[in-house]
């Protein structure tokens, strides 16, 4: 070979190297993404969020080695609907998915579809697939399917909306029996061995699929939706054992709590321990507040915010978020400033992904991927909520809400009742603001009625 064709292909496989080298750096600047979700925890259900009795230590933790917000929203007080937001980026309404998904003669009278809409333009794993992620989704679905009478069998797996891998409960496809896999849809709720192990077997998934994938140069997003602390609750002696002392509604609602926290801390210490930390972004967040029934309704805790589960009032909707990326959040940190929902997460993983929405796709949500580079953010865009369901019940009047800088305003479907509140100065939403603040109700309710006007019916 000549010394010409030697240099040309010697310079050949040099650049072939920079290329991959370029290829890995650029991915080992996409993080890995775990994203945990609870069901119905509360926002005073963790000692890092005020509560005394029950015991979060794993938890509280994280949140001392990153960065807690006190003002962080779901878009519904209840499972599927806030559940939509995370996937669509958009406000559920506008998918008409109102409550939760049940059987097609409830999601009829509810003027709702059997399962989230799969044709959709954009929905977050798929957009995490095409920025190059391996992508997963283990636990909670309830965006369709699961059988009678969670859903309907005919209804979409989880995976047909771009996770590579999927184990799930209230979806179809593969799930547990007992604390084993199961290749097809079950009815789960009356299975009391899967009911007391389901966030060990969850975090057991989480953690041998990150292991599996160790050595995979693509960046990794993974789903970890908890069942707990929703009903049903049948811990084990055990779990209970550090309660005995408490009411029996506080000794299992706490038990499972604790049980939660403890699995989610073998989570955390897998992460650190593969020396992970600095290339993961962890968050922790529930999908709305404590149930009124079973025993959320004594043990479960707001911190004193008004409403409950299914309510929009901020005891429904305000609940914990917990991130931390070592090396990029603050440490230690509270962050009761930034206005945060989880119609925002889309566009926030997306441009931590490094990818860019298509033209014809608008987020309702923005994102806030800066406050991981520890700059602040300021809301543009409103918040609103949607509930059609209890409106004749005192509790859960309010069919409809908005939140706009510092004011929120709820109002009745026929607008006969109007409340307005400073959320920042009375997060608490005891100070009705309405009949003196005129100009701003008038502005807002302006705003939710222009918004509800064009949800489809």
């Amino acid at each position: 070979m000549s010394r010409f064709f030697r240099a040309l292909k010697n310079a050949f496989i040099f650049c072939l190297l920079l290329s991959t080298t370029a290829k890995v750096s650029a991915q080992k600047e996409q993080p890995d993404i775990i994203f945990i979700f609870a069901d119905d925890w509360g926002y005073g259900d963790l000692g890092s969020y005020g509560a005394t009795e029950v015991a979060t230590p794993n938890l509280d933790k994280l949140a001392s080695k990153g960065t807690k917000y006190t003002q962080f929203h779901t878009t519904s007080g209840v499972c599927s609907p806030s559940r939509a937001s995370v996937i669509t980026g958009k406000f559920p309404a506008e998918n008409r998915v109102h409550g939760h998904f049940a059987t097609e003669e409830k999601n009829m009278k509810r003027s709702m579809p059997n399962w989230l809409d799969e044709t959709l333009p954009v929905y977050l794993p798929r957009m995490m697939q095409k920025a190059g992620y391996t992508t997963a989704h283990f636990g909670k679905w309830h965006l369709g399917g699961g059988g009678l009478p969670n859903g309907d069998t005919l209804a979409p797996q989880p995976n047909h909306y771009g996770y590579d891998e999927t184990r799930v409960w209230n979806g179809n496809g593969p799930t547990w029996k007992g604390d084993t896999h199961f290749p097809t849809t079950r009815y789960m709720d009356n299975d009391t061995l899967w009911v007391h192990s389901s966030s060990r077997l969850l975090v057991d998934e989480t953690i041998d699929f990150l292991e599996r994938n160790q050595h995979n140069k693509k960046p990794l997003f993974v789903n970890l939706w908890l069942k707990d602390p929703h009903l049903p609750l049948w811990p084990t002696d055990e779990q209970r054992a550090p309660y005995k002392d408490f009411s029996e509604d506080k000794e299992t609602y706490y038990a499972v709590l604790t049980d939660a926290d403890y699995h989610l801390g073998r989570l955390l210490d897998y992460l650190e321990k593969k020396n992970v930390e600095e290339n993961t972004l962890i968050i922790f967040s529930s999908d709305n507040g404590p149930a009124a029934w079973g025993p959320s309704k004594t043990a479960g805790s707001t911190g004193g915010l008004r409403g409950r589960k299914v309510d929009i009032f901020q005891g429904g909707v305000n609940v914990p978020f917990i991130v931390y990326q070592k090396g990029k959040t603050a440490v230690g940190q509270t962050d009761s400033t930034s206005v945060l929902s989880a119609v925002d997460l889309l566009p926030t993983f997306c441009e931590l992904a490094k990818i860019d929405l298509p033209n014809n796709y608008h987020p309702d949500g923005e994102s806030f991927a800066k406050i991981f580079r520890g700059e602040s953010f300021e809301r543009r865009k409103p918040l609103f909520w949607d509930w059609r369901f209890s409106q004749n019940n005192e509790k859960h009047w309010a069919a409809g809400a908005v939140r706009f800088g510092d004011w929120k305003l709820l109002a009745n479907k026929k607008r006969t009742r109007t409340e307005l509140y400073n959320i920042v100065k009375d997060p608490f939403e005891k100070d009705n603001l309405a009949k003196e603040k005129i100009e701003k109700t008038e502005e807002l309710s302006i705003m939710l009625a222009v918004w509800q006007k064009k949800l489809p019916q």
